[in-house]
């Protein structure tokens, strides 16, 4: 599995490195008051790592609130399980006070 994993990324960049090489005409880049001049490749790189920042950001913050969610149901669990050893033990101790 990771062999293919491996040759998977490999192959995307050769082609990332290939479509890079084929498009790099400068473009004019217009960004609220500034404009320069780049590579068309630079500000696709740019603009997939941001992009691939966002999804990690996004992805740790859903992360964060299921790791706090599995947090009070475990709690909830553990409650339950201790309520429930305590119903198990009652009728004992009622037929114990029987006797």
């Amino acid at each position: 599995m990771y062999l293919f994993a491996i040759i998977l990324i490999a192959l995307f960049a050769i082609f990332g490195i290939i479509f890079g090489v084929q498009n790099a005409a400068p473009v004019e880049v217009h960004f609220f008051a500034n404009e320069f001049t780049t590579p068309l490749v630079l500000v696709m790189i740019i603009s997939f790592a941001g992009g691939a920042i966002l999804a990690f950001v996004l992805a740790i913050v859903d992360e964060i609130k299921l790791r706090g969610k599995i947090g009070k149901q475990q709690r909830e669990i553990d409650t339950l399980k201790k309520e429930l050893g305590t119903i198990k033990t009652m009728p004992e101790q009622e037929e114990k006070n029987e006797d």
